[in-house]
Order: structure tokens, then C-alpha cells, then sequence
């Protein structure tokens, strides 16, 4: 079995976004806003083709949005 949805909005997680995201191949949605992450979000992010929905908003996140998200062409929603 693998990951396909990863839902953690509003705990207070603190750190960096885990490059290791790009690992998770089978995952659709990912939701870790409202949350104090902070630096960029992981290029590696980009890696999974099967995402259709990323929410990544009211975190402490630097930077521009990774080229490679732009090759998901499975996305509906980016926030």
C-alpha cells in the first residue's frame, strides 16, 4: 500500500517540507496549510505525477513555486 491522500492542516508543524515528499508516487492530494512550515517548498514535490490537489498556504514558506510543479499536469487545485 502507499500514500495517497496526506491531509495536516492546522497542527503547528514547524520545519522544512521533506524532500522525501517526492517519494510518495501514488499521492493525490496534499494539505499541510495553516501550519508554520517554512523555507521552499521541496522541487522533488514535482516528482509526483498523480497529484491533483496541493494546499500549502498560511505557512512560513519561502521562495518562488518549483519549476517542476509546473509539469503536474494532474493538478485542479494549488493553493
Amino acid at each position: 500500500y502507499q500514500l495517497e491522500y496526506l491531509s495536516i492542516p492546522g497542527n503547528d508543524f514547524t520545519g522544512t517540507l521533506p524532500a522525501t515528499l517526492g517519494t510518495l508516487t501514488k499521492l493525490t492530494g496534499f494539505f499541510a496549510y495553516d501550519n508554520s512550515f517554512s523555507g521552499p517548498i521541496p522541487e522533488e514535490l514535482g516528482l509526483v505525477e498523480s497529484l491533483e490537489e496541493i494546499a500549502l498556504s498560511d505557512n512560513r514558506l519561502t521562495g518562488t513555486i518549483p519549476e517542476s510543479l509546473y509539469n503536474l499536469y494532474n493538478i485542479e487545485y494549488l493553493n
